[in-house]
């Protein structure tokens, strides 16, 4: 008995450079069901507090190479679940609901791998940005000084999680360019963008941010000085410190 052959793909969008790393996150044969898994894990490690906005599924979509349906339906199985809330109008958007933890545990087999997996990406590139900081204490030009102490006072001036988030990539962007090597500087961007995975949600509070301010001005004294070893360490550390809780 013969077969109808399957419709073809649909082509996906192209993704703008600024996504380009998440590629990989997720693959075109991805599903709503691993989509939904994803969030609702990151809920469950706190990595999406309650009262989180979601990217539009447009943006998710492109950021995940999915297409929009599948993120509409993921979201859509997630608020019938309880954990998203989706508002419309002006100031609308998908929204993270409060979730009990018991409700969080009956998926505990998925959050078991789902936390494993961030726990080895999180060393990954613990031990990564050790090396892109040791480089740039060796490669630095005076302008790369400059450019880290303007982003790390632009860092310790933010007023909200979201400018924090933002500042910290650009002062590690600008770090890892002046390690002169675009293929280190690739690696840690493909690690910082599987960890993020469509929505950037690495830990902030009131004490990891002042923590980190204090780890910018010192990661740039140490590259300043030339000082790799100190550079790298500091570096780790603060990667520990501020996204894994020291581990």
């Amino acid at each position: 008995m013969s077969h109808a052959e399957p419709p073809p793909e649909p082509p996906q969008p192209e993704l703008d450079a600024d996504y380009a790393d998440l590629a990989g996150v997720v693959s075109q044969s991805s599903t709503p069901r691993q989509i939904a898994d994803h969030i609702m894990a990151s809920i469950a490690v706190g990595a999406l507090p309650e009262g989180t906005c979601l990217p539009p599924e447009r943006r998710l979509a492109d950021e995940l190479e999915v297409s929009r349906s599948s993120v509409r339906a993921a979201l859509a199985t997630l608020e019938r679940q309880g954990f998203v809330v989706r508002r419309r109008g002006r100031g609308g958007g998908t929204f993270i609901a409060h979730v009990e933890p018991a409700r969080v545990e009956e998926y505990s087999a998925r959050l078991a791998e789902f936390r494993q997996s961030r726990r080895d990406l999180l060393d990954a590139r613990a031990i990564v940005q050790n090396r892109v900081a040791a480089v740039a204490a060796r490669r630095r030009e005076a302008a790369d000084i400059a450019r880290l102490r303007e982003l790390a006072d632009e860092y310790a001036r933010a007023g909200s999680a979201a400018a924090a988030r933002t500042a910290d990539a650009r002062f590690h962007h600008a770090m890892a360019q002046a390690a002169r090597n675009p293929l280190l500087a690739e690696i840690a961007a493909d690690l910082d963008g599987r960890i993020n995975a469509g929505f950037r949600h690495d830990p902030f509070s009131e004490r990891l941010f002042e923590q980190a301010a204090a780890d910018h001005r010192g990661l740039v004294e140490a590259i300043a000085a030339g000082d790799p070893e100190t550079a790298g360490e500091l570096c780790e550390t603060h990667f520990r410190t501020t996204t894994m809780g020291g581990q």
